[in-house]
């Protein structure tokens, strides 16, 4: 047996040739792991050492202004533009007496829903960041607060678009986002054009951070956005809104609506819709006003649509201003009994008297001598089997059957605006074709761009010819009787010819059928004039008033108020 002393120095040259081997090891490992960076990773260290001294910067693009052309030739007045806005900021680790800076603070916060011992609470926190405590600050106020000098209290600068005029041509307009994105309207629809293209800059800088003056520098400037100049006329635009509002408080209504455009060119003058919003506010608004229901809603558009069908059965040959049947009150279509919204039989009637009393049992008469094809036909030729095109974002489909699917009673409710669903600018456009010779023109509301070489305008575009043009004048003389001696007599202004049609349509119940009574229908009125040579087509519509059934109540009235307006703005003179 070995002695102990042998033992503890056989232990002892274990114990030494252990951490020998596990030294050595290590220093296999060590060398390993060095010579793999220093070699075959040596490219990647290198290019994050450069990127630690290189800083990136995206450098925003100047989102392009929306104008509109002063009536007077005075310049462009802008609708949409670009504001530098300040941001109240703190940071509470910075502020030794926050109390003090509180108090100093809170008469610029009146209004923001921030309790001063609210405020004292976030001043206290030691916190390196908290949420800015009030935005779009002018540059008065952020003076004011500057010569506080508070230590721990900032300004910083924000971009924000700015609309003017505010509600004015909301819908229309749209707004930007926080993120710079255009939404609804022109902002949504030019979003590329007018947000234009981000640059970058790229610099060399030292450890604490600063730019060196002699380093790399790349640098790529911003295409800013292009500017737009749209068709709207400020002035009308304005009375427009205002009329719209005013009938929807009159009548109590859910919604009233307007738009007004040029017949021979498809120029937007005005587009409203009531209830709006303000751009410039858009997230304290209801979601629900930032839809253009002018564009992005379809309805059944009631008795407005039997122009459409009186015109295609002229334009046909198949009927004429003179043509005449009887009218016994109803007609038996299928197992449907069809009726005159006023219960009547009036007897024998002209095709002209159809219109004047608007009788379901006529517009059913004509669509019957169509048939369905040739009806779908002239409903594709006015335009209502596509999009408009208008140059707004969120236009929607019509919605009509398909032809191999329409029934007997489909057509002849369709006859007189029930079982079809149109936008009103499809409908404000079909009629804009009889005011312009049985030209279907394509609306647009963009007059020109303009672009850093020069303006590029917006040419008037023809859709097609919807209807011969002694039809549209046919139709057009038909159209006057109704405002003469018809349902639309107060859409009338005196010393002029007007030619209009009402509608008041029902409202499609979800279980089926209709639904009944006051306050379930939209009433509808669309006409051009003055009609020798017509300035403008407007369609306006009032969507479920509470005092009044018929449109020739509602929206008849809000068409001739704004129709007087019109012709004394543009000093029409009388033609009789």
């Amino acid at each position: 047996m070995l002695d102990r002393a042998t033992t503890l120095q056989l232990e002892q040259r274990y114990r030494i040739g252990f951490v020998s081997t596990a030294f050595f090891i290590l220093f296999v490992m060590a060398t390993g792991r060095l010579i793999e960076r220093q070699v075959f990773e040596h490219g990647y260290f290198v290019r994050l050492a450069k990127e630690q001294h290189l800083a990136s910067q995206v450098v925003p693009a100047q989102r392009g202004r929306i104008f509109t052309e002063e009536s007077d030739g005075s310049g462009l007045y802008p609708l949409a533009t670009n504001v530098s806005l300040w941001a109240l900021t703190a940071v509470p680790a910075q502020i030794r007496q926050p109390e003090l800076v509180a108090s100093k603070l809170m008469p610029y916060l009146a209004g923001s829903g921030i309790e001063e011992s609210e405020l004292i609470g976030k001043l206290s926190s030691k916190s390196q960041y908290i949420p800015p405590l009030k935005r779009k600050i002018g540059e008065e106020e952020a003076t004011a607060i500057n010569a506080l000098d508070l230590t721990g209290v900032y300004l910083t600068q924000e971009k924000y678009r700015y609309s003017p005029e505010e509600t004015m041509a909301a819908q229309v307009l749209g707004f930007v986002n926080r993120d710079g994105e255009g939404q609804y309207g022109l902002e949504g629809y030019f979003d590329k054009e007018l947000g234009g293209k981000a640059g970058f800059l790229e610099s060399e800088q030292d450890t604490f951070g600063r730019q060196i003056a002699l380093g790399k520098r790349e640098e790529v400037n911003p295409e800013n956005g292009l500017d737009l100049v749209v068709t709207l006329d400020r002035a009308v635009q304005y009375y427009v809104d205002k009329a719209v509002k005013e009938s929807v408080e009159k009548h109590q209504a859910e919604r009233a609506t307007a738009i007004v455009m040029e017949p021979q060119t498809g120029k937007i003058v005005a587009m409203s819709s009531y209830p709006t919003f303000n751009p410039n506010n858009y997230n304290t608004e209801d979601i629900a006003n930032f839809t253009n229901s002018n564009i992005s809603q379809v309805y059944e558009p009631g008795s407005v649509f039997k122009v459409i069908t009186m015109a295609a059965g002229i334009d046909a040959g198949l009927v004429a201003p003179s043509t005449t049947y009887t009218d016994i009150g109803e007609v038996q279509v299928d197992d449907r009994t069809i009726k005159n919204s006023d219960l009547k039989a009036h007897g024998q009637q002209t095709m002209t008297q159809v219109l004047e009393a608007s009788l379901n049992t006529g517009a059913v008469f004509v669509v019957q001598k169509l048939g369905k094809y040739l009806f779908n036909k002239y409903l594709g030729q006015f335009g209502f089997t596509h999009l408009t095109g208008i140059d707004l974002k969120g236009e929607v489909d019509a919605q009509i059957k398909d032809v191999r699917q329409v029934r007997d009673v489909d057509l002849a409710t369709m006859a007189f605006g029930q079982g079809i669903a149109v936008t009103p600018i499809q409908m404000l456009a079909a009629v804009g074709a009889i005011a312009n010779d049985g030209r279907l023109m394509k609306p647009h509301i963009v007059d020109r761009i303009l672009y850093p070489s020069g303006a590029v305008s917006i040419d008037p575009v023809v859709e097609g010819q919807a209807i011969s043009s002694q039809t549209a004048q046919l139709v057009s003389a038909m159209m006057v009787s109704v405002v003469e001696n018809g349902h639309g007599q107060k859409a009338g202004v005196p010393g002029y010819w007007i030619a209009g049609k009402t509608g008041t349509a029902q409202i499609p119940s979800p279980n089926g059928g209709y639904l009944d009574g006051f306050g379930n229908t939209i009433g509808t009125f669309v006409g051009f004039g003055p009609v020798e040579n017509p300035r403008f087509v407007m369609l306006t519509r009032v969507d479920k008033p509470k005092d009044v059934q018929f449109a020739e109540s509602s929206a008849a009235p809000l068409f001739g108020q704004i129709a007087k307006f019109l012709l004394d703005y543009w000093r029409i003179p009388p033609t009789r």
